[in-house]
């Protein structure tokens, strides 16, 4: 029996067209990006309410806060106590990866690759669609995070400068109890999160946050801004995905 040859390799050769090279290499990259930073989200909410559960156990409901005493009983942002600073340092956790995955996502998305003329008016339309519906998204994600940011550099801010000040009494022979720092005032808001990169046309503004108003809100407004975030997030998902995919279904895979 004649042993069979072994067949010459082959070479492929793969042809795609422009609109498809930048959903593989620009849209597709981003959307995984922001549907990461959805679960990290969502972490939120469960530690602002393990916050609220610790400050409120911890409370000094006796103490007379007219003055700079304990703070107010039921006064859930401003209390200090072993079980709030592990839900402020968890919640801290959230904060990088958001931050990086959105930096990422904007970088893609602004890429001047991404946005030249394909030679397809049609193509053109389609992707600079997409790339509306996830600039809105990733601006809706940054005010999430700018929530959660702010309120642990706030709260850990507030811890700094008056670490210690149970013990002044002690040491110095008097009876200076001053406690935690009542909410600084408001101040404009920035974004720590995209450094070098181009504004976000479709930025959010917080102040705007049907019922929040920042800097001066019980735990359960913020909660009700974050949930309020996380639907607008999901809206421009949704609307966005149905492109996304129609757009891919005439790529090759």
């Amino acid at each position: 029996m004649v042993p069979t040859a072994t067949p010459p390799p082959q070479i492929y050769h793969v042809i795609t067209t422009p609109i498809c090279a930048r959903l593989h290499e620009r849209i597709r990259p981003a959307v995984a990006l922001i549907l990461q930073n959805d679960g990290t989200i969502a972490k939120g909410p469960p530690l602002f309410k393990k916050y609220a559960r610790a400050a409120f156990v911890s409370l000094n409901t006796t103490a007379d806060t007219r003055g700079n005493a304990a703070p107010a009983a039921y006064d859930s942002t401003n209390v200090a106590s072993p079980a709030t600073s592990m839900a402020l340092q968890q919640m801290s956790y959230l904060v990088a990866p958001i931050a990086q995955n959105l930096i990422t996502a904007q970088t893609l998305l602004d890429d001047g690759d991404l946005t030249k003329p394909t030679g397809n008016a049609a193509d053109d339309e389609k992707l600079a669609a997409i790339r509306t519906g996830l600039l809105q998204t990733v601006a809706y994600q940054s005010a999430s995070l700018d929530l959660v940011n702010g309120f642990v550099a706030t709260q850990q801010m507030g811890e700094l400068q008056h670490a210690g000040e149970t013990y002044i009494g002690a040491i110095q022979g008097g009876n200076d109890t001053r406690g935690i720092a009542g909410p600084p005032s408001p101040s404009p808001m920035q974004d720590p999160n995209a450094p070098g990169l181009p504004p976000n046309p479709y930025a959010v503004d917080l102040a705007a946050v049907p019922g929040l108003s920042v800097g001066y809100n019980p735990l359960s407004r913020i909660l009700e801004g974050l949930a309020w975030l996380q639907d607008e997030t999901n809206n421009r998902e949704n609307a966005t995905a149905a492109s996304v995919m129609s757009a891919l279904s005439g790529c090759a895979r």
